[in-house]
């Protein structure tokens, strides 16, 4: 098979490190745009939100009541919110009688809460989907109370993370939330050719993923060979330590860590090592509390790798005997060792995982598989600029399956390395919750860079109907650079340089910049400088990214993106020569012209530097092997059409 994904893919220990705080700020309300209601911002838009009178202050002391609900990251969430509302939070098995209460627990594990709930919100979280629950405040038993219950212990974290949210100064405002997931499966899938993310940046992702109540993160890059070239080999040493380390740091924040093997490069499908070599595998990561498992079939050949297979299925002309040999291992995974372990159903990417018309591969793997094996598939391409209710309903009658999700291979940029793409995620139909078990998003080689977009998906699996692009968008730039606007504006200028995504129709590209120039060259057209100080504004706020960004909430992004935000510096500072060669030319300064001209083709030369690393598909590390690419076909073009003034054409 034609090997789509080497160019495209699909893709505590200690409690303070566990919930570490990925140095970005709460996400304060003065900072963002409220609901349309007036109300405070809630990200991701709760199914139910209703705002009532008053507000609870969290001053003074507060009791924390959590009878026998044990979460410690629950507990800390809210602890760390009543300390920064200036308050002094006071654990408690049961109600103290005096002052300001926080009620906190499931249904099963704290009764108080369940009663807290009833008379705050008019009904607990029972009958809500997993991870749902009901957050309320007002006054209960005569005292101002919070109350925080879940269905789930998962549910109660979010009514923290909510909470968290809500904090307005040293008061959390009147309200009532009931909520709840359309989607169970929302995160990320680390599937991308190149660098994988390095071990702090998985940890800072589980943090975000917690606060923005995404629940899934598969662990499958693809350049790591125990995974893939690798994959028989056990873990030891260091990386199994790291590993550790991963899966309780994701346990601790919510987060369901799926380890994802890559065996088909070699696999003997009936081979009864190989099904040992598999188990022995997962073995290592069950021992540390890893409960999802996956198998990935995907960027393979369709051949066999052993005279047993060639034996046990005839290739015939059609792909039927790949998929009942790869649909076999797999059913044998399940049964033999996903089931009798109490484990959460196998999970799996085929051979054949884009368009949603049948083909006689995906009809054979789809009938033949355990009907509980969740399967993953990344739409109509392998890039897929939209996914739409008929595409998913038909490609689950071609896959044969009612547990499709998708990978989903947007922010991915392992096929265009040069690029950053910082689009926010749109034309996912609103209902496809009805249809499909949930996303994983396949991020950027750049985990930090990758959040504004997965702050997205958050938003759009939890409540697909409320999910607006741009108010998603703007609430996670706000997050991530922090309230300094000088920082938030040099951050929105950095993210509209890089609206390139190639798959996009009509494809967009660094539309602001682009608006700017074109209005530049219009009034030049008209003889008028009516459009050469907007132009000229927004070059000098570009050449200061580089300084600016450092300065962000979310400091990492800063480092993810300093090859890109360093050209962006040098494209912007060409252009501001090329436009004082225009000037002067305009003003027959000849002498200016040539030597503003010169400027700007030293910095033009500078943007060729490369300064981006990279690793190839031996493994190899290839430090500084990449020219960024940035504000391609707008900052390119008006070097070109600048350059053909000066040049007299």
């Amino acid at each position: 098979m034609f090997n789509l994904h080497r160019i495209t893919c699909p893709r505590a220990f200690i409690l303070a490190l566990a919930l570490r705080p990925v140095n970005a700020s709460p996400i304060a309300h003065s900072e963002l745009a409220g609901r349309h209601d007036g109300g405070p911002a809630v990200w991701p838009t709760p199914q139910e939100i209703t705002l009532t009178s008053g507000k609870v202050s969290l001053t003074g002391d507060v009791t924390i009541v959590t009878e026998d609900f044990k979460d410690s990251a629950t507990i800390s969430t809210v602890k760390e919110v009543v300390a920064a509302a200036g308050g002094n939070a006071v654990l408690a098995s049961k109600p103290s009688g005096k002052g300001m209460q926080i009620f906190v627990g499931t249904e099963a594990e704290a009764g108080v809460a369940v009663a807290a709930a009833k008379a705050l919100a008019g009904n607990s979280a029972n009958g809500l989907d997993a991870d749902g629950y009901v957050f309320a405040c007002g006054n209960y038993e005569q005292q101002p109370s919070i109350v925080l219950n879940g269905v789930d212990t998962r549910g109660t974290f979010y009514a923290a993370q909510t909470l968290r949210q809500l904090l307005d100064g040293d008061h959390i405002p009147g309200l009532k939330v009931r909520d709840w997931p359309l989607m169970s499966i929302r995160g990320s899938i680390e599937g991308f050719y190149g660098v994988p993310w390095s071990h702090e940046a998985r940890l800072d992702q589980f943090a975000f993923y917690g606060k923005h109540k995404m629940n899934t993160y598969v662990y499958t890059p693809k350049d790591d060979p125990l995974l893939r070239a690798k994959w028989r080999t056990p873990y030891s040493g260091d990386e199994l330590s790291q590993l550790k380390e991963l899966v309780e740091t994701a346990n601790t924040n919510h987060v369901d860590f799926t380890y994802a093997l890559s065996p088909g490069l070699d696999i003997c499908y009936s081979s009864d090592e190989d099904f040992d070599a598999t188990v022995e595998k997962f073995n290592q990561l069950r021992d540390f509390g890893v409960s999802n498992f996956y198998i990935a079939l995907d960027d393979i050949p369709l051949e066999f790798h052993c005279d047993a297979d060639k034996k046990k299925w005839p290739e015939t002309e059609n792909d039927e005997w790949i998929a009942d040999a790869q649909a076999f291992y797999l059913n044998r995974v399940q049964t033999e060792y996903i089931e009798p372990n109490n484990l959460k159903d196998l999970e799996t990417v085929p051979t054949n995982y884009s368009g949603s018309a049948a083909s006689p591969y995906k009809t054979e793997f789809g009938t033949k598989l355990n009907r509980k094996i969740r399967v993953q598939w990344t739409g109509e391409g392998v890039f897929s600029d939209e996914i739409t209710v008929d595409s998913v309903v038909t490609a689950d009658s071609s896959y044969a399956t009612e547990s499709l999700f998708l990978w989903d291979n947007f922010p991915v940029n392992d096929a265009n390395r040069d690029r950053l793409f910082l689009n926010p995620l749109t034309k996912r139909a609103a209902e496809l919750y009805k249809h499909l078990l949930g996303f994983t998003s396949n991020p950027m080689n750049q985990p930090y860079a990758s959040m504004a977009a997965l702050a997205n998906y958050a938003d759009y699996t939890w409540n697909g109907p409320s999910y607006d692009a741009t108010e998603s968008t703007d609430a996670s730039l706000w997050e991530l650079s922090g309230t300094d606007t000088t920082v938030h504006n040099a951050l929105i200028a950095f993210t509209d340089l890089n609206q390139n995504w190639p798959y996009q129709i009509p494809q967009v590209t660094a539309p602001q910049l682009t608006k700017d120039i074109a209005a530049f060259w219009a009034s030049r057209k008209a003889g008028t400088s009516d459009g050469t100080k907007a132009l000229k504004d927004r070059l000098a706020l570009i050449i200061t990214i580089p300084d600016v960004l450092p300065e962000m909430a979310m400091k990492a992004f800063a480092t993810d993106v300093a090859p890109w935000s360093t050209v962006a510096m040098q494209w912007a500072s060409a252009c501001k020569h090329l436009i004082a060669m225009l000037e002067a030319i305009d003003g027959k300064d000849q002498g200016t012209a040539d030597a503003e001209f010169s400027a700007a083709k030293e910095w033009v030369e500078k943007t060729k530097a490369k300064t981006v690393d990279d690793r190839n598909a031996e493994g190899e590390d290839l430090p500084k092997s990449i020219v960024p690419t940035t504000g391609d076909g707008a900052f390119d073009k008006f070097l070109t059409d600048a350059t053909a003034i000066y040049n007299g054409k």
